[in-house]
Order: C-alpha cells, then structure tokens, then sequence
C-alpha cells in the first residue's frame, strides 16, 4: 500500500470519516492541519516564530503557508520515520499548496508512494450533510449524518450527548462551501489529474460503500 494517502473533499464529503477508517484498519497517522494548528496553540514551548503566525490566523489573517508547511512536513517525516504511513485530509486547498507538497514528496523520495483519492460529491449534498450532522458534547466525537444516525442522541465512544455542531448553521455551511466547495476543490483534483495521481470515489453513497472503494484502491 502506498505510504502517503491525500484526501480530498468537499466539506461535509465524509474525508474525516474516511480518514478515521484508515487509522484504525491500517495504523495510517492521520494528520490534519486543524489538529496540527490546535495542537500548536496548546504548545507553550512551540516555536515564538510559528507562535506569532498563528496568532495573526486568530486575528483573523489567512494561515501563512510556511507554517502549514511546517507543522505538515514535520509530522510527515516523524510518522514516515517511524514506520507508518500517513493520511492527510483538508490539508491541501489551493494549486500552490499541492505543488509545494509535491515537492516536498519528491524531495523525500516519497514520490511514488502517493495516492490522491477524491471523495466525489455535490455541495447540495454536503451541505445537507453539515446540518444534520452531530457530536458529542463531551468527548467530540463527530457523528456523521446518515438515515440510520439520525435518530441517535446518545455518543456510541463514552455515552454523551449528541448535538449538532454550533458552526453547522445555514450561514457557516454556505461560506465553508464558499471557500472549500468544488468551485475551489476542482482545480487542485485537474493538477493531480493532469499528473496521473488523482483516483475518485462515489461520496454520495454510504460510509461503507465508500470505504469499500477506498480499500480496494489502496489494495491495487
């Protein structure tokens, strides 16, 4: 199997989902810039330089790339140099984000070790998912939506209980949609199109069906 998965999706595509699946199945490392970002904000001997990059995000500037770039590439290496592959959900949104990972790839000889899955799906779609989706208001855990979760309220991992998110409102959703929709996801899927990376999955379908196809690709 290859050593780096990249996901790609709209929000609300089920990536995390299928993130989360990788994990536990493969031992996959499952990076994800939100994480990296938080993890950093908690860290109070984290670099002042990144420290202070961060702290312009929060003021509401764009996430400079050199520090994406540097909590990515980082944990990259350490899971690659322990043994385990990685999987990297939301971590790409523009062209220019895909080539610098690309290069970074190709600078770490991990060129040939990379699969771009694109969980294919429409933003009616998605964002129809976002506003019925829940979590648990003690541990996080996100309960995507499906027919049979809709009825749940109690968290399957520690017992809490469920909600829908607090940023799964109407106005969130479309501007999420707005900034990380297909109109911005299509031109990073035609890079990794054009260069013989890209392979896509029916995301409208279930979690399993959808998993079923990523793990048959991953088995090629």
């Amino acid at each position: 199997m290859k050593k780096v998965i990249i996901l790609m999706g709209i929000p609300g595509s089920g990536k995390g989902t299928q993130a989360r699946l990788l994990v536990e199945r493969h031992g996959y490392a499952h990076i994800s810039t939100g994480d990296l970002l938080r993890a950093l904000d908690a860290d109070p001997t984290a670099d002042p330089a990144a420290k202070a990059m961060l702290a312009d995000m929060k003021a509401g500037k764009l996430v400079a790339d050199t520090l994406i770039y540097t909590l990515a590439f980082h944990a990259i290496r350490t899971s690659i140099a322990a043994g385990k592959g990685v999987v990297l959900d939301g971590a790409i949104r523009t062209v220019e984000q895909a080539k610098a990972y690309q290069q970074f790839f190709e600078e770490e000889g991990l060129a040939d070790d990379v699969m771009v899955i694109e969980i294919a799906l429409t933003d009616e779609i998605g964002k129809n998912r976002m506003t019925k989706r829940k979590v648990c208001s003690a541990c996080g855990h996100i309960i995507p939506y499906t027919p049979e979760n809709e009825a749940l309220t109690i968290c399957e991992k520690c017992g809490g209980t469920l909600k829908v998110r607090t940023d799964d409102n109407p106005e969130t959703i479309l501007k999420r949609l707005a900034e990380q929709g297909n109109e911005k996801l299509q031109p990073i899927v035609a890079y990794y199109k054009e260069m013989g990376e890209l392979v896509s999955v029916d995301g409208s379908r279930s979690i399993a069906a959808v998993d079923d196809d990523v793990e048959a690709l991953l088995q090629r």
